[in-house]
């Protein structure tokens, strides 16, 4: 029953959507370590979500931006002796399809895609310490990169302020640092009284923002008015070319990183109890990101780009209730803060993520000695910030997963559908909602097929 229960469990986590914890795909489970000697397993799955929204500010742009996507997961299981045991897992851990399907030049987030992806392969080695308690961990490569594009009013707005702010702010910054410069004085209350926030407050100036009127008033007062409209000129100028000239888009190349993974886990055989804790590391990734964009002139312009995949903690429990019945928890946490995506030109995250929890819980049921049936649940709890990065639209999560697996001889075959209720969100550029998603969904099926040899 134990080993059933398990590739059913595992199955339907293939189920989950993207959006589950940020980029999170797989769920990085190490369940095919527990698995007989020799068995070699195939899951397969397809994600279909249902991402619809609105602009919330002045434009009127209306979305169906979750792309479908496929996911699979190849094992490998053996032992060596009694006491150790290996499996190689060749994952797809993380992931983004997102497309705004919108006119650029009228929406505010209109032709804004990201298309990322990262292969893994691991070798988890375990060691039984006794019939209780094994420890285990091996290495993981990971390969990843993808591309993304950034368009739509919103976009042109902000960036093109950045860009405006830049000139003034190094306008400003000389005069405070010029002896005997004849606004220096003004210069350095200025930046004294704006503090942290003169990038913003610059930005503001150089989109002509109401909030920032005084301030444009105190700069032309003070010397500093060729200054603002070459600022306001420069935000202009890309605020209208922006969308029509395709926005911003980065190419990520494809980059090799190496991270590791370690656990423990207790066993008591004879109730079909197991827990397990797995740390996954973070992988590292330094590589090349090709940008193109009004903002840096024509061409492409090959740039550095280093990023981590997060860390994780996967906690899977299960026990026997009785001779047919299996109780299956478990709970993943993701540390989606500390992964930044910064392109060298751009300067700027490609994706603000809030740190996820995802717990799941399920039952597994022995119908006949051949078929076993699973249901299980799944939840994210929703973070409620006032915005969310629009390469991922989502806030939080419930779901429900029904599959059953089949055995015949060696092979076992399981199947499973996932219904998932996401939580509302409002996508947002900086800081500032521009969109609203809100009663949508997203469906999955997968299949996994299992051999022992």
């Amino acid at each position: 029953m134990t080993r059933i229960t398990i590739a059913t469990a595992a199955l339907l986590a293939t189920t989950s959507i993207a959006q589950a914890g940020g980029l999170d795909r797989s769920g990085q489970s190490i369940s095919p370590l527990f698995d007989e000697a020799g068995t070699t397993s195939l899951s397969f799955s397809y994600v279909n979500p249902n991402l619809t929204g609105d602009d919330s500010i002045a434009t009127q742009g209306s979305y169906d931006a979750g792309e479908s996507y496929t996911n699979t997961t190849l094992s490998y299981a053996n032992t060596v002796n009694d006491k150790f045991s290996y499996a190689v897992i060749a994952d797809q851990p993380f992931g983004a399809d997102i497309f705004y399907n919108d006119d650029p030049t009228t929406s505010a987030l209109g032709g804004t895609t990201a298309d990322l992806g990262a292969d893994a392969i691991s070798f988890v080695g375990r060691y039984k310490i006794n019939e209780r308690f094994s420890v285990f961990g091996g290495l993981r490569a990971q390969n990843a990169g993808g591309r993304v594009v950034l368009n739509g009013i919103a976009y042109a707005n902000a960036l093109g302020a950045r860009a405006g702010a830049v000139g003034l702010g190094e306008a400003v910054a000389t005069a405070a640092q010029t002896p005997g410069a004849a606004n220096q004085a003004a210069a350095q209350a200025i930046l004294a009284a704006l503090g942290d926030e003169a990038g913003t407050a610059f930005a503001g100036v150089a989109s002509g923002n109401d909030a920032t009127a005084a301030l444009e008033a105190q700069l032309n007062a003070a010397g500093f008015g060729t200054a603002v409209a070459t600022a306001q000129g420069t935000f202009g100028a890309v605020s209208t070319n922006f969308g029509p000239s395709g926005g911003y888009e980065v190419e990520i190349e494809d980059d090799w990183g190496l991270g590791y993974t370690f656990g423990v886990a207790y066993e008591i055989p004879e109730i079909a109890l197991r827990f397990a804790a797995t740390y996954h590391s973070e992988v590292s990734h330094n590589t090349t990101g090709v940008e193109q964009s009004i903002l840096f002139g024509p061409g492409e312009i090959d740039g550095d780009i280093d990023f981590a995949t997060p860390q994780s903690v996967n906690l899977e429990f299960q026990t026997g209730l009785n001779q047919k019945t299996l109780l299956l928890a478990s709970m993943r946490w993701t540390d989606w803060d500390d992964f930044d995506v910064v392109p060298e030109l751009l300067g700027t995250d490609l994706a603000d993520i809030e740190d996820s929890y995802t717990w799941n819980l399920g039952v597994a049921r022995r119908f006949t000695d051949n078929l076993v049936g699973l249901a299980s649940i799944r939840y994210e709890k929703a973070n409620d910030n006032e915005t969310v990065s629009p390469l991922g639209p989502t806030d939080g999560l419930i779901g429900l997963s029904l599959g059953v697996r089949y055995t015949a001889d060696n092979l076992n075959v399981s199947g499973g559908i996932n219904y998932t209720k996401i939580g509302d969100a409002n996508p947002g550029v900086a800081g500032n909602p521009v969109a609203s998603f809100e009663d949508n969904s997203a469906v999955g099926v997968g299949l996994r097929v299992a051999y022992k040899f």
